[in-house]
């Protein structure tokens, strides 16, 4: 069984993570498993989500 896979777009100029595209965003998608602890790095290296 294949694992479910989350989306999320990234502004690296500022810092921003979204669950909806965003202008100059660059689109990702990782299996779940994956998507979460990524997600934990950004917001620890000072990524805020909108």
């Amino acid at each position: 069984m294949e694992e479910e896979k989350k989306t999320a777009w990234i502004d690296e100029g500022n810092k921003i993570v979204s669950f909806h595209a965003i202008d100059n965003g660059r689109m990702i998608s990782k299996a779940e498993s994956l998507f979460w602890a990524f997600l934990c790095g950004l917001l620890n290296s000072g990524y805020r989500i909108m």
